[in-house]
């Protein structure tokens, strides 16, 4: 039998997503920002995003120091390095880094050369001590503060100290210390030399850089915008350069030890600029690096050094300010750089600590490790290709991939991936590749990665349909109170408004209203593929679907019943991804409802008997009214009697629940007058199913 379906139409508001995918995608790395998450070693990335060979770079892992806070070049080519524990240790070529000094402090956080021995800022009792070539100690002042960020040469045998909590610049000289500062900042957190026995100091409250100069004059250089001025670098014509941080880099823990260390989580929209700045002439931004904070600067007559976090890296500004991106570390900031003789900049990192030598000589081979692609979800990759010129040297490309970020274990092998090739790493969210330059003149100018997400199925979900009768607002779980229309027979347009919810709601509806059913659903996709669903139905312990929908686009869906049987039903939802996928590459998945009663049967009222009784004298009578309602599918919620027309009232049944496809009722109207009446009877049911029975009384004159 052929059945015609009476629809009421829902329009719903589609999230726009990416109608495609899984498409192919290229993965391109060719700019400098592309790289920004990479990790480096003996290559550079260029202004331009080009790859090719750098300065050699080899590093030295410390034994136990995971924070550097500064070092300083020694005699002989060896380097100090400053930490945690009172401890200053001490590299050198052949023995590479090892324990050297102990303070009984809690943090060493700044050296500064003196001759062919040190001097020590350290924390938190802010005390500078003395360390000879042969590693003797001896404390040289006890500055008032908690701590001592920066010291600078202040002449013969005298030093500048930038000290916090409280923002003072001190002169420390034969043992005496005195302010030459006092500044609104709450540290003043670096410091360098002005070369003519004055200092730059620059402040982490309110990014002011402040100049001390010999004569004792003080003068504000440059009021940066950022909150801090965390390093400070003087090149060889007198240009400053600073680095101001939008927020702190640093954290003190909260202990008795009120031990100071770097930010290791991310800080939302957290930014560094690097100025520079010429003293009683111009400032201006030279470099934003991109990551959010600078830890260090060096300058030479052959350009400026950025240390960053938290992801470290070193960068070098060039004259006209372009940046050249020397190494990128695994440990996770870049605290202090130093300047060798010789042409070699030394590099320490932090968490964990380790010592990075970076040139002179031009490394031999070096790679680039990319930050790995997400793909979100479960990829293929196809075709990796690199562009750019061999120069008689060699590239080589490979690839890794795994579910974890960042990459552990799990993940897989290196995988050699020649150019023009297709990825052999397994199919995975994640992908890395790996580059290796070696001889000659390499250069890469880009590198390109095809993939594409692997479609994986809907998912339907909470198919819901509403009470019959009513139906539900897409995204909420009450009535629609929303007008319902019809087109009659002939043509004529009718609409129906509900007014209220609930069984008198219910009650109200016309009867060709009551058979409306509204399903919901909800549908996700782990592509964020645009979907259609087909609903079908069947009785419940049934085997044959019926389509009621197919192809709709919204989650809800409301269908005239009328025509059924009653009964148990069932509703199956399936949605398809089709409409974002290729042809022959479309998945679907599908639920089912509970089951629901359908019941467009009316109830009965199978007995009903009215008796008029007199009044008193001069009162007016009854009529006692008693009788029974039946339903074969659902419960019966209502019981309501009318008198003569008037309005419809309750009727408690007996046993005071509405609450059974049975119900008794007997009920007696007070205050009737003498003569003949009308007494009606309705009975509603769970479906909104109504029958009336009606009756004549007479009601006796009083006697």
């Amino acid at each position: 039998m052929k059945r015609t379906w009476a629809c009421v139409s829902v329009w719903v508001l589609l999230t726009a997503t990416n109608a495609w995918a899984t498409e192919t995608q290229l993965w391109v790395s060719d700019s400098p920002a592309d790289y920004s998450k990479s990790q480096t070693s003996g290559v550079l990335v260029g202004p331009d995003g080009v790859l090719q060979l750098g300065p050699r770079a080899r590093s030295s892992a410390t034994d136990s120091l995971d924070v550097i806070w500064a070092m300083a070049p020694l005699s002989g080519g060896a380097v100090a390095l400053a930490g945690d524990d009172g401890r200053i240790d001490r590299w050198t070529e052949g023995g590479g880094i090892r324990p050297w000094v102990r303070l009984p402090v809690g943090q060493v956080l700044s050296l500064a050369v003196d001759g062919d021995g040190l001097v020590a800022g350290t924390g938190p009792d802010g005390l500078i001590y003395h360390i000879s070539s042969h590693g003797d100690t001896s404390r040289v002042a006890r500055t008032g503060e908690r701590y001592v960020w920066g010291l600078a040469p202040a002449g013969k045998g005298a030093w500048y100290a930038a000290t916090g909590t409280r923002g003072k610049l001190m002169k420390v000289e034969a043992s005496r210390t005195r302010v030459v500062i006092d500044s609104d900042e709450s540290n003043l957190v670096s410091l360098v030399s002005d070369g003519h026995g004055g200092a730059f100091a620059g402040g982490d409250s309110h990014g002011r850089i402040l100049w001390a100069r010999a004569d004792g004059t003080v003068t504000t250089v440059f009021d940066a915008s950022e909150d801090e001025v965390r390093a400070l670098a003087l090149a060889p014509d007198g240009t400053l350069y600073a680095a101001g941080l939008s927020a702190s880099a640093t954290s003190e823990e909260d202990d008795t030890e009120r031990r100071v260390e770097p930010v290791k989580s991310a800080v939302s929209a957290a930014r560094a600029t690097v100025y520079r700045i010429v003293p009683d002439k111009s400032a201006a931004a030279v470099f934003t690096p991109p990551h959010p904070f600078v830890f260090a600067l060096a300058a030479s007559s052959e350009g400026v050094w950025v240390a960053t976090g938290n992801r470290g890296a070193v960068f070098q500004l060039d004259a006209q300010s372009r940046a050249t991106q020397v190494l990128a570390v695994p440990q996770g900031q870049v605290t202090a750089l130093a300047l060798m003789t010789g042409g070699r900049l030394v590099a320490a990192t932090s968490n964990p600590g380790a010592l990075w030598r970076i040139g002179p000589e031009r490394a031999e081979k070096g790679e680039l490790l990319s930050g790995p692609l997400d793909a979100r979800r479960f990829a293929q990759f196809g075709r990796i290709a690199w562009h750019g010129d061999a120069g008689g040297g060699r590239v080589s490309l490979s690839t890794r991939s795994g579910n974890t970020d960042p990459p552990d274990t799990t993940w897989s092998p290196w995988k050699a991936a020649p150019q023009e090739s297709r990825i052999t790493s397994p199919a995975a969210r994640y992908l890395q590749w790996k580059v290796e330059l070696a001889g000659g003149r390499p250069r890469v100018d880009a590198v390109e990665v095809a993939w594409r997400e692997r479609n994986l199925p809907p998912k339907v979900e909470e198919v819901t349909v509403a009470p019959q009768g009513t139906g539900f607002r897409e995204g909420e779980l009450q009535p629609r109170t929303d007008p319902v229309t019809q087109t009659l027979p002939g043509g004529q347009r009718v609409e129906y408004q509900m007014q209220g919810t609930g069984p008198r709601a219910l009650r109200e509806l016309p009867q060709w209203a009551r058979g409306l059913r509204t399903l919901q659903w909800k549908a996700t996709d782990p592509n964020g593929d645009a979907m259609t669903y087909h609903v079908d139905m069947r009785s419940e312990g049934g085997d044959h679907w019926t389509e009621i929908g197919d192809k709709l686009e919204a989650t809800s869906f409301t269908w005239d019943t009328q025509g059924l049987p009653d009964g148990r039903y069932r509703i199956r939802v399936q949605a398809t991804d089709e409409p974002g996928n290729a042809v022959g590459e479309a998945m679907t998945s599908d639920a089912l409802s509970e089951p629901f009663t359908i019941d467009n049967t009316p109830p009965v009222v199978t007995s009903l008997e009215a008796k008029g009784q007199a009044g008193a004298k001069g009162q007016a009578g009854a009529i006692a009214v008693s009788g029974r309602a039946s339903d074969n599918e659902s419960m019966l919620v209502r019981l309501e009697i009318e008198l003569d027309d008037g309005d419809w009232r309750m009727v408690t049944p007996t046993g005071g629940f509405a609450d059974s496809r049975d119900l008794d009722f007997s009920v007696k109207l007070p205050d009737v007058k003498a003569g003949e009446h009308s007494v009606a009877v309705r009975a509603v049911d769970r479906a909104g199913n109504g029958a009336t029975r009606a009756a004549r009384v007479t009601v006796p004159t009083t006697r």
